[in-house]
């Protein structure tokens, strides 16, 4: 049941650089439901390609196609999340604007409602003093604290 045949080692090659190649070229049209999975395929096809080469004994190809299935499984379950991890967002992104409630001192928090709720916000720049009931944009989020900086920074 050990083959080593040549035809083999061109089928694993050939298949997995199809699979890399549609990967790469209709990415667009298959959608991100299915993002990485040839390309996670075509490689193990290339891994069992190497594997046919590099060594004399090698199970036949039933047992290889097996071995295939098992190794783009595990890939599509462990490799494929770490690669759709979006970077870390520091920037809120719903809503740019709040409203303070009490004043914001330099270098002290104070409070804003921000979408319906109360938070505790810094100003941006320590230097300025935020007074009450005042519109002011939100920059970012540290934890659960708002960056902000106030309205009339920005207009003229």
């Amino acid at each position: 049941m050990y083959s080593s045949d040549s035809s083999i080692l061109i089928f694993w090659l050939l298949t997995g650089i199809i699979l890399i190649g549609i990967e790469l070229f209709y990415t667009r049209s298959l959608g991100k439901k299915y993002q990485y999975i040839l390309l996670l395929m075509g490689i193990n096809c290339l891994l069992m390609g190497f594997y046919n080469f590099r060594y004399s004994y090698v199970p036949g190809i039933n047992w290889q196609i097996t071995y295939w299935i098992f190794l783009s499984f595990a890939a599509i379950l462990w490799i494929r999340p770490m690669l759709l991890i979006k970077g870390k967002r520091n920037i809120v992104q719903d809503a740019n604007e709040a409203q303070t409630i009490d004043d914001i001192l330099p270098g002290k928090t104070g409070k804003v409602i921000y979408e319906g709720c109360l938070w505790q916000a810094k100003c941006e720049d320590k230097t300025i003093t935020i007074l009450a009931n005042q519109t002011v944009y939100v920059m970012r989020r540290e934890g659960n604290t708002l960056i902000v900086v106030p309205t009339d920074l920005f207009q003229m």
